[in-house]
């Protein structure tokens, strides 16, 4: 490279067939300009301050994908990110429920842990199996609220607004159902690892209780007591 030019030079001749690839490749160059006497800095061009960051870059491969996917809900302030994380895999179909192992090559009988009447998918598990919707329908009453279930998580995920609600209850409406996912998810471990039996009203109570734990890192009225908690639920 001189006079703000580039001068390439190769460590060997090419070959016949290299030739047209080689000249595809020096034409690329040109677009740029080479300046002598300014000193080479690394710029990211996915960001306006030209520096990298996660997010930057996470949105530059989200443009190339054409499927709506609810980061904004999964990947929030208010949420251990252990619990996003896990909603994270859930929505794209990488939690390791027993259909995929046997995608893997195990050979076992596939039964839902929780209502044992079903084959054990993650939309099955965290949507629709019969012992989950307890959960769903308990968190309905609560609040008050008339819902249809979609049939996936990602479409659950994307379809929940709160535009209904004010700020504080907006923000425990949108991490409800991640803690959802986190509750029977521990459950089914339980019951799938340790032999437990199940039990509803433990499911149930293992729900409110990580809810309101987190809820009380952001919200600080008339949250103190379990109770509270639950009375103010009810005022969605």
């Amino acid at each position: 490279m001189g006079g703000g030019g580039w001068n390439p030079c190769f460590s060997r001749a090419l070959n016949d067939w290299e030739v047209e690839e080689a000249e595809i490749f020096l034409e690329r160059p040109h677009v740029w300009s080479v300046f002598e006497y300014v000193e080479d800095m690394v710029v990211w061009n996915k960001s306006k301050s030209g520096k990298f960051s996660t997010k930057s870059l996470y949105r530059a491969l989200e443009a190339d994908c054409p499927v709506l996917f609810p980061y904004s809900c999964i990947w929030n302030g208010w949420v251990q990110p252990k619990i996003s994380f896990f909603a994270w895999e859930a929505a794209w179909g990488k939690a390791l429920t027993l259909d995929l192992v046997q995608k893997r090559g195990w050979s076992l009988a596939n039964r839902c842990f929780m209502c044992l009447e079903n084959k054990e998918t993650i939309d099955h598990l965290l949507l629709h199996c019969s012992k989950t919707r307890t959960l769903w329908e308990l968190l309905f009453t609560l609040v008050g609220v008339s819902w249809v279930m979609p049939s996936t998580i990602r479409e659950t995920l994307l379809n929940r607004h709160g535009s209904f609600l004010g700020k504080k209850h907006r923000k425990v409406w949108s991490a409800t159902p991640l803690h959802i996912f986190w509750t029977i998810w521990k459950t089914r471990n339980r019951l799938a690892f340790k032999d437990n039996e199940l039990s509803i009203q433990r499911l149930k109570y293992s729900f409110i209780l990580s809810l309101w734990s987190e809820a009380k890192l952001f919200i600080v009225e008339c949250l103190q007591s379990l109770v509270n908690f639950i009375d103010w639920l009810g005022s969605f």
